[in-house]
């Protein structure tokens, strides 16, 4: 049986805002990150359901009140780190394919940078990692609608990718680019939980470089023209 989520209020206004308990001088940006970083670490490490309000401001040492003034429920903090790391993961990829030269690079080879990009970008970050890839889906239909937008974008910009190979005749002409796309993100997403969750290893750049090569030498043969 599915369980429902009951929506957290905020204090009554007027009520309970109040500052950091920890002395420590944070602007409203810094204290803001601070909440998100002390509330991933919890979910990740006990799940959603199980982490309250409470213990996010437990974990935060900061006062009760405070959180409200950044974020309306525990769902809302869930969903604002979801759509940031999702924000992060765009500018990434956008920022990685600004100087290339798609007529200078070979395909494999561009296809390789961009899942070692996606795969380090997951490395990074178990936590959220976790938060994505396990524990995030199902549990609340805003959330699943959050991740399933990131994952058509990745599957999007890696559409749009084959649209350019096979305009340029390095992609074969004959593949379901939908179909295909769908596999790249399923193997991407498998497999940075294999690695950076179950086990929580290979997160050093030359494992990596192994694991995309191995990935990128299971897609090319049915991939690319000869």
């Amino acid at each position: 049986m599915r369980r429902k989520i009951l929506l957290t209020p905020g204090p009554p206004a007027g009520k309970g805002y109040g500052d950091d308990r920890t002395g420590t001088a944070m602007n409203a940006e810094e204290r803001k990150k601070h909440i998100l970083r002390c509330a991933k670490k919890l979910f990740s490490r006990h799940g959603f359901y199980e982490t309250q309000i409470s213990d996010i401001i437990t974990e935060a040492d900061i006062a009760r009140g405070t959180v409200y003034q950044y974020f309306k429920h525990k769902e809302d903090i869930f969903t604002t780190l979801l759509e940031e790391f999702y924000t992060a993961w765009e500018r990434l990829i956008a920022s990685a394919s600004e100087n290339v030269d798609l007529d200078a690079v070979s395909p494999e080879a561009y296809l390789r940078t961009r899942i070692r990009t996606t795969l380090l970008f997951f490395a990074g970050d178990n936590e959220m990692c976790n938060i994505v890839l396990r524990m995030g889906v199902g549990i609340h239909k805003s959330f699943d609608a959050v991740i399933k937008r990131f994952e058509k974008k990745i599957a999007g910009v890696i559409i749009d990718d084959l649209v350019i190979g096979q305009k340029y005749k390095t992609v074969r002409a004959d593949i379901d680019r939908e179909l295909f796309a769908n596999i790249i993100v399923g193997a991407l997403f498998r497999v940075s939980y294999y690695y950076f969750v179950q086990h929580k290893s290979h997160k050093d750049s030359r494992d990596i470089d192994a694991i995309t090569d191995r990935i990128v030498g299971f897609i090319s043969p049915g991939l690319f023209a000869k």
